[in-house]
C-alpha cells in the first residue's frame, strides 16, 4: 500500500478489515508520505495496528519536509523506498495507492514500472 496524506483513510478501512479477520493471513506494508510529521493522519493508530501486528503490517514514514531527530525517509516516494519497504513484484502481490494524482502518477505508477510490478497488479482510488 502507498497512501498520501489523507489518502490514508480508505486505507485504514481495509487494513482493518484485513487484521480483524482471523482466517485472513494477507501481510500488509504500507509507505506513507506526508509534507511534515504533524501532517501524519492516525499516526497512533497505525502504530498501535503495526506493534500489534508485528508479523502481518508494516509501515515506513516519509516526509517531504525533513524533522529534527527523523528516523524514516524524506522527500517523494522513490524506487528505492518501494523496494525497500514494499513486496516485491510478483502475481501473488497487489500494491494499492491512494493520494494526490501528482504523487500517484509522476512518483508511484513510474517507480512501480521501474520495479516490473505488473499493471494488472497495482491500483490507484
Amino acid at each position: 500500500m502507498i497512501a498520501g496524506g489523507t489518502g490514508i483513510t480508505p486505507m485504514l478501512q481495509i487494513i482493518n478489515a484485513i487484521l480483524k479477520d482471523p482466517n485472513d493471513s494477507t501481510k500488509i506494508s504500507l509507505l506513507f508520505a506526508n509534507q511534515t510529521e504533524d501532517d501524519i493522519l492516525l499516526r497512533d493508530e497505525l502504530d498501535k495496528l503495526a506493534k500489534q501486528h508485528e508479523d502481518r503490517f508494516q509501515i515506513w514514514y516519509t516526509l517531504d519536509k525533513m524533522a529534527i531527530g527523523w528516523k524514516y525517509s524524506t522527500g517523494y516516494i522513490t524506487d528505492e523506498m518501494i523496494d525497500a519497504h514494499l513486496p516485491k513484484a510478483g502475481a501473488d502481490t497487489a500494491i494499492l495507492m491512494c493520494g494526490p494524482p501528482p504523487m500517484i502518477n509522476f512518483a508511484c505508477v513510474p517507480n512501480l514500472e521501474k520495479l516490473q510490478h505488473a499493471k494488472e497488479n497495482y491500483f490507484s482510488f
